[in-house]
């Protein structure tokens, strides 16, 4: 399998065969994946789409469905420029050739998804440091069931400390392991992230 890489300063020259969207930044590439003799008989095709900062903002997979219609993954940011929606692709009514498609989201009621939630979300805290608080799986099953995080640290009487003494003798070749008795980490030394799952089950993990 070949795979061709275009550049796309080149693109400029071949985007009146390709059909691709002018005064775009874009990355086209394409893979040729079956030849009848020296033509190229079968090929995957993909065009990614870039706003004014270089952030992606559409990828067409062009005649990707077995109808030979585009499939396009939308991409977009919230006002502070975060990625919180995961989107899933969406086949469209037609092909444009590798061409921005204008409304992507607009032929999903068309598809096996039909008014099913087509995006996975994240529930961002209000802090420049933008942890997560929840996930929201893909489905409308899900979106009442998040996965939450929690940022803590330990309290107290909540974690055990053990501390192993370790005896090397005769040169090494035997050893002993000495358990001290268990003291408590004091209030506050520990960091404590908790994961809850979407049945409400609660993973826990310290570090120091």
């Amino acid at each position: 399998m070949k795979k061709i890489l275009i550049p796309i300063g080149m693109l400029l020259s071949y985007s009146a065969h390709a059909q691709l969207s002018t005064g775009e930044n874009y990355i086209q590439s394409k893979s040729y994946l079956d030849y009848n003799g020296t033509t190229p008989s079968k090929t995957s095709e993909t065009v990614q789409y870039f706003d004014g900062l270089g952030r992606p903002k559409q990828v067409v997979n062009v005649k990707a469905s077995p109808q030979g219609k585009d499939v396009v993954t939308h991409i977009e940011y919230d006002s502070f420029g975060r990625q919180v929606k995961d989107y899933l692709p969406v086949p469209q009514s037609g092909t444009l050739n590798g061409a921005l498609v204008p409304n992507p989201l607009g032929n999903v009621a068309n598809t096996p998804y039909g008014s099913e939630k087509i995006y996975s979300e994240k529930i961002l805290e209000n802090s420049p440091l933008d942890r997560i608080q929840q996930q929201i799986q893909v489905g409308n099953d899900w979106s009442t069931k998040p996965v939450k995080f929690g940022y803590e640290t330990n309290v107290l009487n909540e974690v055990y400390q053990h501390i192993t003494t370790t005896t090397w003798e005769n040169g090494a070749t035997k050893s002993s392991v000495a358990l001290s008795p268990a003291v408590l980490y004091a209030p506050g030394t520990l960091y404590k992230n908790t994961v809850t799952d979407e049945d409400g089950n609660p993973t826990l993990e310290f570090k120091n």
